[in-house]
């Protein structure tokens, strides 16, 4: 796939004065504006830069840069709605409450929509929904299976992994997916699950170098990190063997206050001009940077 970056927001303001009150430099979050939560520190979705560039906002009441596919995506949500965006770095369990609280109106943070979270706040339709792929190294991919036309089973993975290990970045849902369905399988295989690392292109590089034999993340992650070299996408079938929970864990969507009805029905309308592909190239293109940043 061409990973061709679209670019949004020329005309996007930051912190203008509208969103002051008193002149005071405290946010006053409305649905006139997009205050928006991210922990910056969770590749590709969002990480903190210290270099502005055409892909970045301002990390509010910091001299840092927030970049990521979630940055791509509020820079779209910003221009489609004519709102101003600030982005706020909020640690990963506290972006709920900060919505409870008024202290952003979204949550745009790799975030699944589950039960439980729904308790507590409402969510937008997805904003990605990925496929699970394997990065492998290309002298290391089967035949006969593994490719988009013939994707491996279950059963052809858990062979072809067995006596081997399996890494990928800390805290993602690719990662949980290693020990739910692969080290602690029930048909004897022994894989191992090697150390999470910090980020994809790291986990990727432990494949390239032949410390792990396969990465498991979303499709435009795996595609990206083959443009490290001798790498290749192992495509499997994973809706027969995912539960329904894990299944969703592959979709993320933006986090709202619960009731904020106004501001959910304009976000999805705004989300429902992007398409699958458009997404997935900013996704790609995301994971391009984040490797060349790693």
């Amino acid at each position: 796939m061409n990973k061709k970056l679209i670019i949004f927001g020329a005309a996007i303001t930051l912190f203008g004065t509208a969103l002051t009150s008193c002149g005071s430099n405290t946010l006053v979050v409305t649905n006139d504006v997009l205050v928006i939560g991210m922990e910056a520190n969770y590749q590709p979705f969002n990480w903190t830069t210290y270099t502005s560039s055409e892909y970045t906002l301002p990390i509010y009441s910091t001299n840092e840069f927030a970049d990521g596919y979630d940055v791509a995506i509020a820079k779209y949500l910003s221009e489609e709605t004519g709102k101003d965006v600030y982005i706020k770095r909020i640690v990963w369990d506290s972006l709920i409450p900060s919505l409870q609280e008024e202290e952003v109106n979204l949550v745009l943070a790799g975030m699944t929509d589950t039960p439980e979270r729904r308790e507590s706040i409402d969510f937008t339709d997805p904003y990605l929904t990925s496929d699970l792929a394997f990065l492998i190294r290309t002298e290391d991919m089967p035949e006969g299976y593994g490719t988009k036309e013939n994707p491996a089973s279950y059963e052809q993975l858990l062979k072809l992994f067995d006596g081997k290990s399996l890494v990928c970045q800390a805290n993602v849902v690719g990662d949980g997916f290693i020990d739910t369905y692969f080290t602690n399988n029930t048909q004897g295989k022994t894989i191992r699950h090697d150390n999470p690392q910090s980020t994809y292109p790291a986990a990727a590089n432990d494949v390239k170098g032949g410390v792990s034999f396969a990465m498991p993340a979303e499709l435009p992650v795996v595609e990206t990190m083959t443009n490290l070299g001798g790498l290749s996408v192992l495509y499997c079938d994973y809706k027969s063997f995912l539960s329904e929970e894990d299944l969703n864990g592959l979709s993320v969507s933006i986090g709202i206050k619960k009731g904020n009805t106004e501001l959910a029905d304009e976000i999805n309308a705004a989300l429902s001009k992007l398409s699958v592909e458009e997404r997935n190239e900013m996704m790609g293109a995301a994971a391009s940077r984040s490797a060349e940043n790693a």
